[in-house]
């Protein structure tokens, strides 16, 4: 005999349990329960602790302000209508030791439910009137002929999430017949639920097992058991997880051939030689990193990560050095125009003294057949574009390399027809200065490799970070802040806030804090910019600040990535509560380029202090204004926010995950990889790999995840 599998539970429908009918199985279905192993996964929010049962003597000052359970037998039932038509239903209850009164009021109909001489439990706060009596007001009552039958009274009572139509009671005993039925011995079926991991495991890790998890997830016997069974069963979507990307990592590896390419270290050393500057530790770890990805027969997926300004730019040039003289295409997209040129510029430098052709392609390239003609011809070179290089009519032929900026700015989609559109499984980078938690989490379950530049280029130094208020005291110290970085002839950026889903009111509050800073500063030049602008007018705008015609540029997010000033020495953040850390991070990004000392204010909304904005915008600004690291930050990112759908093509929304949760189960994190590498050799492994494509199903509808 056997235990009932996953897999077996997944073929029993829920309008086979009592209970549940036509109409209450349809709502259901429409919150994607409709099997018994949907069900005992659909895990309670919370649970109310009705568990403290007394009997009537025992009843003091002390319980009055938490709930207490009592059993005993009705022994009258009254009902009183008041003259304001009040409808009061009263019901006498005796136990071995006293009695007691509860109460309902309003039209509830108790005394249809219950009749004198039933066995009822009732949990509520007592009442203890001045003489000793005890009552109760509309307390929780369920009859019973077993004790063990009591589901909404005398334990830890769990409260599932809404479902239109099915209350939290119909859920409690629908899980707890579904839980009834699995633990009976049925033809080949022993009593219990099949375990993914081998007894010695669960042993060797004091592991609840399977069965005993599922049960006292939904009704445990004290706090302690039901943090067991989370434990165990957090940990095994974990390790489904690992299951997932270890097994579609090798598949991938399998089915896929990445480029051949034909350079020599030496080759590409010999370039990095010439550079103009000595390349950092982490840099130069970097591109070795990339260089040995490269050279295996299966594509890479690598991601860079690095401080905006730490030079991940020059270790893609060296990548694209190698792949280009070996005979191939290498497509690098941007998620801005402004982007995409900043990268042209820095490119065209770092490669001036070789014979690489760079091609750019983006919405506002007018002539663009040659381009055209080089990459349907598979002519060795670098493609740089936004997204007009995974247009329709844009076909690579011989694409070695992609390279993806600011991933997050990128649809799962837009980022696979890049490569899907080419014969050969391009190699891909990815380059983020803050991962979104999403990209956080699949880095941290395998998906993909991740090079880390943790250093500033020499000379660098790094951003001071302010936190303000917007009350008026502060408010002045921002001006106070202006008028010394004006004085030492620097620039300054000023960012206004993101409105609402209106570029018009983004504008028009641009719009008043540019009117302010010309009133301030009138004898500087103080110049407005906002995406309503033409090409050409931004274009000429940020020429100007190039130059240094422009003192104070105020500016709408337009300017959040891919501008480099380095004589710009001052972000000013407006309503900095209302930015993600993510564009807080990259804004504050924009000034520390040069080798003057660099400060970025974080400035509350006007009139607002820190105590009147919510609690994930404090944990933003104090996160951003005592960190750099872009790591770092996108743990918090990860805490404040959680991971997003770490399978599937959504990068933010409910997880996938139904009860681990990474902002706190980091350590249960860390176990599944111990526990899958034990495994993953052995019968287990595919039986876990099995059940995970049961459980996670909108990985493998999504195809990958790049």
């Amino acid at each position: 005999m056997v235990e009932r599998s996953l897999n077996y539970l997944d073929n029993i429908k829920l309008d086979s349990l009592k209970g549940l009918g036509e109409k209450r199985y349809s709502n259901l279905k429409k919150n994607n329960l409709s099997s018994v192993t949907d069900l005992i996964r659909y895990y309670p929010k919370k649970h109310i602790d009705r568990s403290k049962i007394k009997s009537v003597q025992e009843i003091d000052q002390s319980d009055i302000e938490k709930d207490v359970t009592i059993i005993g037998t009705i022994v009258n039932v009254s009902v009183f209508t008041t003259k304001s038509r009040l409808r009061i239903t009263t019901l006498s209850i005796k136990d071995s030791t006293g009695s007691l009164k509860a109460k309902w009021f309003g039209p509830q109909y108790i005394e249809s439910r219950f009749k004198e001489g039933e066995d009822v439990a009732i949990s509520g706060k007592p009442e203890i009137k001045k003489r000793g009596s005890i009552e109760f007001k509309n307390p929780t009552i369920e009859k019973f002929a077993d004790i063990e039958e009591l589901s909404e009274t005398g334990s830890l009572i769990p409260m599932y999430p809404k479902v239109d139509g099915v209350s939290s009671g119909v859920i409690r005993k629908a899980v707890k017949d579904a839980l009834a039925i699995i633990d009976i011995a049925k033809e080949e079926f022993q009593p219990g639920i099949e375990d993914m991991l081998p007894d010695e495991i669960v042993k060797k890790n004091s592991l609840f097992t399977r069965t005993q998890s599922f049960k006292s997830i939904h009704f445990p016997k004290t706090i302690e058991e039901y943090q067991q069974a989370r434990e165990r069963l957090a940990l095994d979507e974990f390790i489904y997880l690992r299951s997932i990307f270890e097994n579609l990592k090798s598949e991938f590896k399998t089915k896929n051939k990445g480029p051949k390419y034909n350079f020599k270290n030496s080759f590409v050393d010999s370039f990095v030689k010439d550079l103009p500057f000595i390349l950092t530790k982490s840099q130069v770890k970097a591109y070795e990193e990339i260089l040995e990805d490269l050279k295996n027969d299966y594509p890479m997926k690598r991601l860079l990560q690095g401080e905006v300004g730490s030079g991940k730019t020059v270790v893609a040039a060296i990548s694209i050095y190698a792949v280009v003289n070996s005979g191939y295409q290498v497509a690098l997209m941007a998620p801005t125009e402004v982007l995409a040129e900043q990268h042209l510029n820095s490119l065209n430098e770092f490669l001036r003294d070789t014979d690489i052709e760079i091609n750019f392609l983006t919405s506002s390239v007018k002539d663009r057949s040659q381009v055209m003609n080089n990459i349907s011809d598979g002519k060795p070179g670098l493609f740089i574009g936004t997204h007009a290089l995974i247009q329709d009519k844009i076909y690579f032929t011989n694409l070695g390399l992609v390279i993806i900026d600011e991933q997050q700015r990128f649809g799962v989609d837009q980022r696979k027809k890049l490569i899907s559109d080419s014969q050969i499984t391009p190699d891909q980078l990815v380059m983020t200065a803050t991962p979104i938690p999403r990209t956080t989490a699949l880095s941290l379950y395998g998906d993909l490799e991740i090079s880390s530049i943790n250093e500033l280029p020499p000379g660098r130094k790094p951003i001071i970070s302010h936190l303000y208020s917007g009350l008026k005291k502060d408010n002045e110290k921002v001006f106070e802040k202006c008028a010394k970085h004006l004085d030492d002839n620097s620039q300054i950026f000023v960012v206004c806030p993101y409105i609402e889903e209106s570029e018009s009111s983004d504008i028009q509050a641009a719009e008043k804090v540019f009117l302010e800073y010309s009133k301030r500063f009138m004898k500087y030049n103080v110049v407005l910019l906002h995406g309503k602008m033409s090409y050409e007018q931004k274009e000429m705008i940020m020429r100007s600040m190039q130059e240094g015609s422009i003192d104070i540029l105020v500016s709408t997010v337009v300017i959040e990535v891919g501008i480099d000033i380095p004589n710009a020495t001052l972000m000013i953040i407006e309503s900095a509560e209302r930015f993600g850390l993510n564009q807080l991070h990259q804004l504050r990004g924009r000034v520390g380029r040069g080798e003057k000392q660099s400060e970025c204010i974080f400035h509350v909304t006007n009139k607002k202090s820190l105590n009147t904005i919510n609690e994930e915008g404090v944990k933003r600004l104090e996160a951003i204004s005592t960190m750099s690291d872009g790591f770092k930050l996108s743990e918090i990112d990860l805490e404040i926010r959680g991971e997003g759908k770490v399978t599937g093509k959504n990068q933010s929304g409910r997880s996938d995950l139904k009860i681990a949760d990474l902002r706190y189960d980091y350590a249960l994190l860390l176990q599944s990889k111990k526990i899958y590498d034990h495994i993953r050799s052995s019968e287990s492994s595919n039986k876990v790999f099995e059940e995970a494509k049961l459980l996670f199903p909108n990985y493998f509808q999504a195809d990958g995840t790049t």
